[in-house]
């Protein structure tokens, strides 16, 4: 594996991953057991004795520490505090900033290998795949 040059890494979106109790924590383990670090992707849990002012203190901290570049906030819930203060900071930044909420293992690996695509075709992929690996055993 070949390590990204500094224009190559400036062009990657950033996927920041929000969700209730350990579930950023969680999604990033099942990411590095899997296919190691991904450096564009951030995670932020939501936990017991967090306040809405204090994630959103978060969410602004990692917005501040990107510097302008375009991200993808994955949640775990639609509609519940994480996907409410992302959704807030999407109406501020139209086209620059989505929101997606209920990505499996398989969205988020394909997110983890796809961060150079557009915007919305990476909310899109995530969606798909996510739709695309869910099944049963027997048939």
């Amino acid at each position: 594996m070949h390590s990204l040059s500094e224009s190559e890494r400036g062009k990657m979106k950033q996927v920041v991953v929000i969700g209730h109790g350990g579930y950023a924590e969680g999604v990033r383990n099942n990411l590095e057991m899997i296919v190691g670090d991904a450096e564009h992707m951030h995670f932020l849990d939501l936990m017991k004795e967090d306040d809405l002012s204090s994630l959103e203190r978060k969410v602004d901290q990692v917005i501040e520490e990107l510097q302008g570049k375009e991200i993808l906030f994955a949640c775990d819930l639609m509609g519940a505090s994480p996907f409410r203060v992302a959704a807030m900071r999407c109406a501020y930044h139209p086209g620059k900033y989505m929101t997606v909420t209920g990505l499996n293992t398989m969205a988020y690996i394909e997110l983890s290998m796809n961060s150079d695509l557009p915007l919305e075709e990476l909310v899109n992929r995530a969606i798909e795949t996510t739709k695309q690996s869910v099944g049963r055993f027997p048939e």
